[in-house]
């Protein structure tokens, strides 16, 4: 079974990022005009290609740009769209990748690319001055990336599933490594820069392999990038070089921020949207931080099918008339009503409906704290774990073998670049799936609510405070709450981890005593959820979460370094009693 949802997670996160590159490219319609491969210098002497789609008549336009790792010839659709719709639209391929010249070096060049890209847009004939941006993903991020740097055509910009950095998503979730991504995307990437085949090894090998420095020889194309990001395991100068984590007072923009409830960069967005909102330079720029997120995982979804839920058709959401909006607001000066919008829409989950909100997190969110409980068999979901605001008094612990050569598989939850998808898309492992066959696995602890008898809407961010003990120097702990419904289904609803070592300071690890008890803190991705009249509120606890993680050893050496050798065994103890309180603390929305 483990191996299956393997070969499914790596072959789907594999194609995300190259699916754009093989689709057949549309022809371009009457009306548009079309410029392939303009080369635009940037302050270096690098020419990067850019094609060019205006409206076929006199005059100048407002531009809308977007800049992409993944070809320009896939944004084809959308650009020619814009330009049938009055927008002049500037697709360009980045550094070292397809016709644009340079050497690729992700992230790094983007801010400075971007910014020299929306400085000669802004003096060209046909642009009359205003700039906004597109892109889902990457082409999200190199939005955000120059937005320091505040070209003066620059008047909006619409990041869709962007990070603030690549330490606390995408490529780490603060110091746990996403390999399943790394290593398709890295290496596939670098292909397309070095001009060669796309690499097909087998993924179930490359993601089981140790020491994981070596995998890239295996997969047949070494990324210098992806070994970095092997062995930068703290935050330090690599990882802040791609950040804008720090920078958010030096930007000056209007944005419209959009992810999803199931994205691997929820938190990223909101962390983008709320200090945008609060540092941004100029009082207009703070207002005109929008936010709209979806019950969808890694860009919009149109299909309501999702994992193992079915959303309604009401959750259906309009990307491209969602740009016009925005854009004929901000660049062609249209008064369609946008002012008069709330600058935050959510979809609320369980309920199935859209609503408006005016902040973020919602102030009248009142938390309420659930403690676990156990007779120390909370093993599978048949097991006797329980969730109540009843304060724990003497209890027995909890204990699980946590063994690396067995991890818990990924199945459900946040995933970026449509990770999980087949290639006839007919099954999805990110997302909200059913969690059952997890729970039924001994290495899992699960804690169930009684039944509710009322609904209870859960809008926010969720910590879970965590007393354990352990017999190993470093290990990991994943935490995922599901909305248990009266058929026994157990929804992925949200989900967080921690490494021990980044316990206190991501910069600054620190190994554990083996057998001392620990209190620690595990942050969940933010939601909204009503859990109906009905169901149950369930957490699950476990130590894997493979390949989209790779697996600690527990070793507490260098992530890139160990082998079989340096395996180690994990005995966890989770205690919850009148000393060691382990609970969860939810937001929950008075009805």
């Amino acid at each position: 079974m483990m191996t299956l949802q393997l070969r499914i997670l790596a072959v789907g996160v594999l194609l995300a990022g190259i699916t754009l590159a093989q689709r057949p490219v549309p022809p371009i319609p009457a009306g548009v005009k079309f410029e392939a491969n303009v080369l635009v210098p940037m302050r270096d002497g690098i020419r990067l290609a850019a094609d060019i789609y205006r409206p076929d008549k006199e005059g100048k336009f407002p531009v809308l740009l977007s800049r992409t790792p993944y070809n320009k010839n896939g944004q084809r659709a959308m650009a020619t769209f814009l330009a049938e719709n009055g927008y002049a639209t500037v697709v360009m391929d980045s550094r070292g990748l397809y016709s644009s010249y340079g050497t690729w070096h992700p992230y790094v060049d983007e801010a400075q690319d971007g910014y020299d890209t929306q400085q000669w847009i802004g003096q060209q004939p046909w642009c009359d001055g205003k700039i906004g941006m597109f892109g889902t993903s990457y082409p999200g991020f190199t939005q955000l990336l120059p937005a320091p740097y505040r070209s003066p055509f620059v008047k909006a910009i619409m990041p869709v599933a962007a990070q603030s950095d690549n330490y606390g998503a995408i490529w780490s979730t603060d110091g746990i490594y996403h390999l399943a991504l790394a290593l398709s995307w890295g290496p596939s990437q670098e292909a397309i820069a070095e001009e060669k085949p796309r690499p097909e090894p087998s993924w179930v090998r490359v993601m089981n392999l140790l020491p994981l420095k070596s995998a890239m020889d295996v997969i047949g194309v070494y990324s210098q990038f992806v070994a970095d990001t092997m062995t930068h395991e703290s935050y330090d100068d690599f990882w802040r070089k791609m950040s804008i984590r720090d920078k958010y007072a030096e930007m000056d923009v209007p944005a419209f921020h959009i992810t999803g409830w199931y994205d691997d960069l929820t938190h990223e967005t909101l962390i983008n949207f709320t200090n945008m909102r609060k540092q941004s330079r100029s009082e207009y720029a703070r207002r005109w931080q929008k936010l709209l997120i979806g019950p969808w995982g890694h860009g919009i979804r149109t299909d309501p099918k999702y994992g193992d839920m079915d959303f309604g058709p009401q959750m259906t959401t309009d990307s491209r008339n969602l740009h016009l909006h925005w854009y004929d607001y901000h660049l062609k000066g249209v008064q369609n009503g946008l002012d008069k919008e709330a600058p935050i829409r959510i979809y609320v989950m369980g309920e199935n409906v859209w609503r408006d909100e005016q902040e973020w997190p919602l102030a009248r969110a009142k938390p309420a704290r659930f403690f676990l409980h156990s007779e120390g068999l909370a093993n599978t979901r048949m097991g006797d774990g329980t969730l109540s605001d009843k304060t724990p008094a003497g209890e027995v612990p909890d204990k699980y073998a946590y063994d690396p050569r067995y991890p818990a598989p990924t199945y459900g939850g946040h995933g970026s670049g449509g990770g999980g998808i087949t290639p006839d898309s007919a099954f999805s492992i990110n997302g909200p799936m059913d969690q059952r066959s997890i729970q039924q696995r001994n290495d899992v602890l699960v804690y169930s609510s009684d039944v509710l008898t009322n609904d209870v809407e859960v809008t926010g961010a969720i910590d879970v405070n965590l007393f354990f003990s352990t017999d190993v120097k470093d290990t990991d702990f994943f935490a995922t709450v599901s909305d248990v419904y009266p058929d026994g289904r157990a929804i992925l609803i949200t989900e967080g981890a921690i490494r021990a070592r980044f316990r206190e300071s991501v910069e600054h690890p620190k190994l554990l005593t083996p057998n001392e008890v620990y209190d620690v803190k595990i942050p969940i991705w933010e939601t909204s959820n009503v859990f109906k009249k009905g169901h149950r509120i369930r957490l699950h606890i476990t130590s894997s979460n493979f390949p989209r993680f790779n697996r600690n050893l527990n070793s507490g050496k260098a992530m890139a370094e160990e082998t079989e050798n340096d395996i180690r065994v994990a005995n966890q103890i989770i205690l919850h009693d009148s000393k060691h309180p382990s609970s969860i603390l939810l937001p929950v929305i008075p009805r």
